[in-house]
């Protein structure tokens, strides 16, 4: 596979075109060729162009810098500094929004604040009377200032038509310009406080009439189609690596290890051209990391470790020995498959960190330990922060606020943090050390 090709690819142009001061703060969840970076004075949309970048999306990125321009007056939104196209590749640079913070009104509270959806209706209303239709209002697409100004972002979506099918589109997914994946703000109105509860009965009642006539009609799922595109792209390759990796992603879809109820991996990655679709894009979360640990000639142990690209990645970068475990079975197996992939010598084996039996001395002790996002889910929390604070150095991220995190890990006999970095969820990622 060309993976760690392009991956070099990718770091040899940023900092061709941008710079080697140029942060990563945003990667695509349907493909990790469309990212954006941050240098100190503007914003950079990248593309590279592959069947996977491409793929669902309405426009290029000169599409968008056209379709910017006209916004100009309505809201806070970044304005488009240039577009050039270099071969494979698309740039747009825009004006930074002032101290731009990511807003996700959803995520830590049980429901979306009213008062941020009426900003968000009250924006699209503004440019659905020009003519213009977002069409993906997606929480990853808003964000406030350090003002507290409301500010929308990516227009790959974007569309352009009479006012009514703008309305149309945006309210409520309907009308000649609206596609199954658009993100409207009826759909989004089922996270809102006071109006979720009818549009969640209305849900529940569409999905099982669907699933009812689906039943009836033989007919396919998403998830089916969406592992038949898969299947058939890598078949277009000829290459059994892809072969391996549709598998892997076909047995993580189907397991209740990240989205329970839901057909899909926890990870999402772009390999040879190819998105193998996720909840979370997994470079995103490696750029933190790999920037900041070394790896090379130490042993790594990745507790909770899910499809084991962490794993895989510590492998790849020189660690000399590698084991990832996972309470499910399923999401074992997949992993297994992903190292057999890419060819390297990466063990996995199922643990339930729960069970009474020792696994402590089973497991042994590493050089590097990692736990991201797995402490929340353990019922004997200090049995798990005991067996860490036998290891030199952690890689941590939790559920709880920074200041006790960084409290259980001094406990644990770590007396050097440093925070690394955030997940795209808001979160700190720490390195400790003792």
């Amino acid at each position: 596979m060309n993976y760690q090709n392009e991956q070099q690819e990718w770091d040899n142009f940023i900092i061709k075109e941008i710079g080697d001061k140029a942060e990563l703060i945003s990667v695509s969840v349907t493909s990790s060729d469309n990212r954006v970076y941050l240098d100190e004075n503007s914003v950079y949309k990248i593309r590279r162009l592959t069947p996977a970048s491409v793929r669902g999306r309405l426009n290029s990125l000169e599409d968008e810098c056209l379709f910017m321009k006209r916004l100009t007056d309505y809201g806070n939104i970044a304005s488009p500094i240039s577009y050039k196209r270099l071969g494979q590749w698309e740039i747009l640079k825009m004006t930074k929004i002032s101290r731009l913070i990511i807003h996700d009104p959803t995520f830590g509270q049980p429901r979306e604040q009213f008062k941020d959806f009426l900003r968000i209706i009250k924006f699209a209303w503004s440019i659905n009377r020009i003519g213009c239709s977002h069409g993906d209002y997606h929480f990853q697409n808003i964000g406030l200032n350090q003002e507290g100004e409301l500010s929308i972002f990516d227009f790959d979506q974007a569309t352009i038509a009479n006012p009514l099918q703008s309305f149309m589109r945006d309210f409520f997914g309907l009308g000649k310009y609206a596609r199954p994946n658009d993100i409207s703000l009826f759909r989004r109105a089922g996270n809102v406080q006071f109006i979720w509860l009818p549009i969640k009965a209305y849900r529940i009642f569409k999905k099982v009439c669907i699933r009812l006539l689906q039943k009836l009609q033989k007919k396919q799922s998403h998830y089916s189609s969406t592992t038949s595109f898969l299947n058939e792209r890598v078949a277009l390759l000829n290459d059994s690596s892809l072969n391996l990796l549709t598998e892997a992603w076909d047995k993580a879809s189907s397991s209740n290890a990240s989205s329970p109820g839901s057909p899909l991996a926890y990870y999402s990655i772009d390999i040879n051209g190819v998105n193998f679709p996720g909840e979370r894009p997994w470079l995103f979360r490696w750029n933190t990391i790999h920037k900041s640990i070394i790896f090379e000639e130490k042993s790594f142990l990745e507790l909770g470790c899910n499809m084991g690209l962490l794993a895989l990645h510590a492998k790849l970068s020189g660690a000399k020995s590698c084991l990832g475990v996972d309470v499910d079975h399923d999401i074992v197996g997949a992993a297994k498959l992903v190292a057999q992939a890419f060819n390297k010598d990466v063990s996995f084996r199922q643990l339930n960190l729960d069970d009474p039996i020792p696994w402590e001395d089973e497991l042994g002790v590493h050089d590097i330990v990692s736990l991201l996002s797995v402490i929340h889910w353990v019922k004997d929390k200090n049995r798990v922060w005991n067996f860490i604070g036998k290891h030199k150095e952690v890689i941590y991220e939790g559920h709880e606020s920074d200041s006790e995190a960084e409290q259980n890990l001094r406990k644990a006999g770590f007396n050097t943090i440093i925070s690394i970095g955030l997940s795209e969820r808001g979160r700190k990622i720490f390195h400790a050390v003792k």
